[in-house]
């Protein structure tokens, strides 16, 4: 879930309360993701209710963008220490730090893609990673699969358990 947008201002009185009484009510799991801050002019200014990265608050899931961290330039292997246990979502992207929200094919931008996943399979982690990347530059249907077959490859590999992690 993105945290709602400071024009909702009835949405924004009832939002962390509202998502730990539904959290309390059911086994979904609404998971509230890291969002960045717009950047013009050298200024930054948040458009959100809540801070841009909620692990301020006492959600009891998190989800992970990597295009998010990207676009605010915030650690996303600090961040995801922050989240801690309470990560239950993955959204696998990369970026190169532009004030756009890229969702580059992962390995194709700075963002430290390989090392979240694998420390991932080395922590067990079980729950959702989703490939979330943006394909509306590519030229024909040929390139979208190349590209989406490349991200899908590039994030089995580095989710794969480590060799060491399996009991024996």
């Amino acid at each position: 879930m993105h945290p709602p947008f400071r024009w909702q201002r009835d949405y924004v009185r009832q939002f962390v309360g509202g998502i730990q009484q539904m959290a309390s009510e059911t086994e979904v799991r609404f998971a509230v993701e890291n969002m960045f801050p717009l950047r013009a002019r050298g200024r930054e200014v948040s458009p959100y209710g809540l801070d841009w990265d909620p692990t301020g608050e006492a959600f009891r899931d998190f989800t992970l963008d990597l295009s998010h961290t990207s676009v605010s330039r915030s650690d996303a292997l600090e961040l995801r220490r922050a989240m801690g246990d309470r990560l239950t979502h993955v959204h696998i992207a990369d970026g190169r730090g532009s004030a756009r929200d890229e969702h580059l094919i992962p390995g194709r931008g700075d963002q430290p893609c390989a090392e979240l996943l694998e420390g991932l399979a080395a922590d067990r982690f079980d729950g959702l990673v989703v490939v979330e990347v943006n394909n509306r530059s590519c030229e024909d249907r040929y390139e979208r699969e190349a590209d989406l077959a490349e991200a899908l490859a590039f994030t089995r590999l580095n989710l794969a358990a480590p060799a060491d992690a399996w009991p024996t």
